[in-house]
């Protein structure tokens, strides 16, 4: 058995990944096993777990394949500050150190695991990641990021031979960077904060400073360009923006522990819209290239959910494909396919499944949960009978299976679970067990047969990466997962799963077979990764009950 290592690393979401005899068995984050959220660091935990739990060694691995090229990288950061030395000398100084240090510890790393290192581009990475998860046949595949090594957009023509890859777009001109600044303005982080940024939005009117917001980014005869007037990524390392931003837009910078008013609801709904615009701008720009009207989108971007759930409204395309880690964390898969495609030793499609991190077992969930008060229940049945029947009369249920997610989202085997026909039920989430902000939606998972009676959707969404429409009957019915504007960020889920049985489990009890999720973690905490990290969270927060393995324990 040979296998090659995957890594992405130093610039936020490190992961790794691991192919074995040219398949995936393995992928994480990095910050699943720190705690740090989006930690950027080189992946030495994960790295370590897959050379102990995989036992590799230097005859095994085959090559090690990194998610960008830093010759390339070298190159934008030279271009960018050659004009601005006797200007800026300071900024201009530590960039060339960062990036010089930046590539003598990459090339040092790397050549430690493997001899055979092989340097994908940054965002070919993310287009071979979305479209070897895909089902398709061929497809039109599009990264929107914040920035690559140069690129900040792209495209490619994605076949089983490998993708035809193009430029859009280049640095400092960024749709992900407009709206990582904008979400800074807002008061939240850049990077980590944009999902906050998105679930304002609703709340607020677009039309109020929709004028202000399209002078800060446009699409216009297949160019996208940034304000630079206002926007300073390129020239600073403390803010992504200036003063003059301040001048152009009426709402004043939100600093962070300030409150939110309506200004910033109503900005963030003018900052979506204008996302939403030149997002779609794009989308037809690169349909009317080729006739394909299948979409593999990649990407930071690619997790803004209210505008996926539009695109085959809003564009010509017919089907949407997002993998479950668009953003750089599911680069070190691209970067492995990449590799795997120019030494064509790959002729299928890589697995769907999202379910690749650690497992732990049953001697695991015993010592965790000590002397604490629990039962076991000796059926898979009797054990959804019970929750589901918990979940039924309003209690909160944290469900703890199998291998942790690969991406952000909790897809069921580290998720908090409630009823989402209880009123309150969102709120009493977001304030004693999350502990977060109150205007921060869930979202409903729901079993695939019935995914279509309950929402306007068009192909599956089996990572909760679309926001779509609740059918108008079903919004006051499902009050604790659809949106002020009656929407919901749904999740396809499939069957012969565990979660499946529970859901057709609950249906039985509460005529419906929709479950509000969320992942399994409180705020600014990164998903629980072992059985003791879902103890500490059940007992840090007003969790009722939780369920690990057939175990379920209870508060006293």
């Amino acid at each position: 058995m040979m296998y090659i290592i995957g890594i992405s690393a130093f610039y936020h979401d490190s992961s790794v990944c691991l192919f074995r005899d040219n398949q995936l068995i393995f992928a994480c984050e990095e910050e699943k096993f720190t705690g740090i959220k989006h930690d950027n660091s080189f992946p030495e935990n994960a790295l370590s777990y897959v050379f102990k739990h995989y036992k590799l060694n230097e005859k095994n691995i085959q090559a090690v394949c990194y998610y960008e090229d830093p010759k390339l990288k070298y190159e934008r950061v030279m271009n960018n500050i050659n004009t601005k030395w006797f200007k800026q000398p300071l900024y201009s100084l530590k960039s060339f150190l960062k990036i010089k240090k930046n590539m003598n510890e990459i090339d040092e790393k790397l050549k430690k695991i493997s001899s055979n290192v092989f340097y994908s581009t940054h965002h070919e990475a993310h287009l071979y990641y979305s479209f070897y998860t895909s089902s398709f046949d061929e497809s039109i595949c599009l990264s929107v990021d914040g920035v690559g090594e140069i690129d900040t957009l792209s495209m490619g023509i994605g076949t089983y031979h490998g993708i035809k890859y193009q430029t859009l777009a280049k640095y400092p001109h960024s749709l992900g960077l407009y709206y990582s600044a904008m979400t800074s303005y807002l008061g939240f982080k850049p990077n980590e904060g944009e999902y906050k940024m998105m679930g304002l939005a609703p709340y607020g009117d677009y039309k109020k400073y929709i004028k202000e917001a399209r002078e800060l980014i446009n699409f216009n005869n297949n160019i996208l360009t940034c304000n630079m007037g206002v926007f300073c990524w390129d020239r600073s390392d403390k803010s992504m923006f200036n003063e003059k931003l301040a001048i152009l837009l009426p709402v004043p910078q939100r600093l962070p522990e300030e409150p939110i008013k309506q200004e910033h609801k109503d900005l963030a709904a003018s900052i979506q819209k204008v996302y939403e615009e030149v997002f779609f701008n794009i989308c037809k720009s690169i349909k009317s290239i080729n006739k394909n009207t299948n979409l593999s989108l990649g990407g930071g971007c690619a997790y803004n959910g209210t505008a996926n759930g539009k695109i085959i409204d809003k564009t010509q395309f017919n089907h949407l494909w997002i993998p479950a880690a668009p953003s750089d964390a599911g680069s070190c898969i691209g970067a492995v396919i990449h590799y795997l495609v120019k030494e064509k030793k790959i002729r299928n499609k890589v697995t769907k499944n999202p379910f690749l991190g650690p497992e732990f077992y049953f001697n695991d969930i015993k010592k965790a949960i000590g002397d604490n008060q629990f039962k076991k229940f000796e059926s898979d049945k009797k054990l959804r009978t019970f929750v589901a029947t918990k979940l039924n009369e309003g209690k909160v249920v944290g469900w703890y299976q199998g291998h942790i997610e690969f991406g952000s989202r909790a897809l069921g085997n580290r998720s908090i679970l409630a009823n989402p026909t209880f009123p309150d039920m969102k709120d009493k989430i977001n304030r004693v067990i999350k502990k977060r902000e109150g205007f921060r939606p869930f979202a409903p998972m729901v079993i695939k047969e019935k995914q279509h009676e309950f929402f306007d959707m068009v192909d599956d969404i089996p990572y909760m990466n679309q926001v779509v429409k609740v059918k108008e009957e079903f919004r006051e019915k499902l009050p604790a997962v659809t949106h002020v504007d009656g929407s919901a960020r749904v999740q396809t889920v499939y069957s012969h799963t565990q979660i499946h049985d529970l859901l057709k489990e609950f249906e039985k009890i509460s005529g419906y077979p929709i479950l509000l999720n969320t992942s399994f973690n409180v705020k600014d905490k990164t998903m629980v990764l072992t059985p003791k990290d879902a103890v500490d969270t059940y007992f840090d927060t007003e969790m009722d009950i939780l369920v690990m393995g057939n175990y379920v324990m209870f508060k006293s």
